[in-house]
């Protein structure tokens, strides 16, 4: 099925089973683009400021397309609710300290992230890579000979 049948089908599916549900609550849908397996929508009237066009009816809107056009597909929103808020809001805290004190989201992942002092592989290695031969004394207190 190439995109064009699918724009046909799923624009056929909206007219059947989604679009006068969303009527009826005074929204609608409109579908822009199907490239793919990406299936680009707009929601308009009521459904743009709905909180649950996020949620439930965008979940519902892809399971309808997958049970009944294609089983790939993936459906992108291009103006559900909350969308930009939560972008916003994610923006502006990165970087920002704890309102409570603490680190910044950047030093706190820095702290997870770095390698325990007491981490080392099977070599004596304290970087991970085995590959490497390490110059720790071995178990007579002589150190390995460095490679020429």
């Amino acid at each position: 099925m190439n995109d064009v049948e699918k724009y046909e089908a799923i624009e056929a599916l909206f007219d059947k089973a989604i679009r006068p549900a969303l009527v009826s609550d005074g929204g609608d849908i409109e579908l822009d683009l199907v490239k793919g397996n990406d299936v680009v929508i707009s929601f308009q009237g009521a459904c743009g400021h709905c909180p649950s066009s996020a949620g439930a009816t965008l979940a519902g809107i892809e399971r309808a397309i997958q049970q009944n056009v294609f089983k790939e597909a993936v459906v992108i929103p291009t103006n559900a609710y909350g969308m930009k808020e939560v972008e916003d809001e994610m923006t502006s805290r990165f970087g920002q300290q704890h309102p409570f004190g603490g680190k910044t989201y950047e030093e706190q992942i820095a702290e997870r992230t770095k390698p325990s002092p007491l981490a080392r592989d099977s070599m004596g290695n304290p970087d991970g890579y085995s590959h490497k031969q390490s110059y720790v004394p071995d178990g007579k207190g002589k150190a390995w000979p460095k490679p020429k």
